[in-house]
């Protein structure tokens, strides 16, 4: 139980009156093996007469104790994480295929996923797979500028900050931390691997995970 901001004095007596009656048992958690769903592509049409299609595109990605997690969340940023990223300058800016498109790690205690989530125009879905791949090749094949790391390193810093604004986004940190049975400098881990990530680091993840037969598609129109 995570309890923040201007708490009374008796507040172990107030939740236990009100909680304190709870049971807690165990949860079975169950290994899904992920390899075993064959099919990676899946088409779906939802309204034959619709303008518009969603699209999702997932991978497996391991959890927040991989050694990889934090560099990858700052590839992630360059490719598809904040307003600036590749897949808005491309798809949104340059070819105006959607509003917006985000990719990031929906982390989980067990698993995560490397997801690519936007909705575009029905007669330019496929094209927009091709872009987002596209730019996953352009990160596995080309160095990251120094300026455009430094930029995605400067937005993580300030995301970070932002973190610590008040007593329920510290509680959200610590509660990250916790629930994840991460050690406790974690978020000092966390400081210095963006501070001192290197293009050549990003790149070779980029080879590692970066690599569109890995990724389940899913479009819905």
């Amino acid at each position: 139980m995570f309890v923040a901001g201007k708490l009374p004095s008796n507040l172990f007596e107030i939740l236990n009156e009100s909680l304190g009656d709870l049971t807690n048992s165990p949860i079975e958690i169950k290994n899904i093996n992920v390899s075993s769903v064959a099919e990676k592509k899946h088409r779906i049409t939802n309204d034959p007469t619709g303008v518009q299609g969603a699209i999702r595109l997932a991978s497996h990605f391991p959890n927040r104790h991989h050694p990889d997690f934090i560099r990858v969340q700052l590839l992630n940023n360059l490719f598809g994480g904040f307003f600036g990223s590749r897949l808005m300058s491309n798809i949104r800016e340059d070819k105006g295929y959607t509003y917006g498109i985000h990719s990031y790690l929906q982390s989980h205690r067990q698993q995560t996923a490397w997801m690519v989530s936007t909705e575009a125009g029905r007669d330019v879905c496929d094209a927009t797979l091709v872009e987002v791949y596209k730019e996953m090749e352009r990160l596995r094949n080309e160095p990251v500028k120094q300026d455009e790391l430094l930029l995605v390193q400067n937005y993580m810093m300030g995301s970070v900050l932002g973190d610590l604004d008040g007593p329920f986004h510290i509680i959200n940190r610590w509660k990250t931390i916790i629930l994840n049975d991460l050690p406790e400098d974690y978020f000092y881990q966390q400081i210095n691997t963006i501070k001192n990530s290197k293009v050549e680091e990003l790149q070779v993840l980029a080879n590692k995970y970066l690599v569109p037969e890995n990724f389940y598609e899913l479009i819905v129109v």
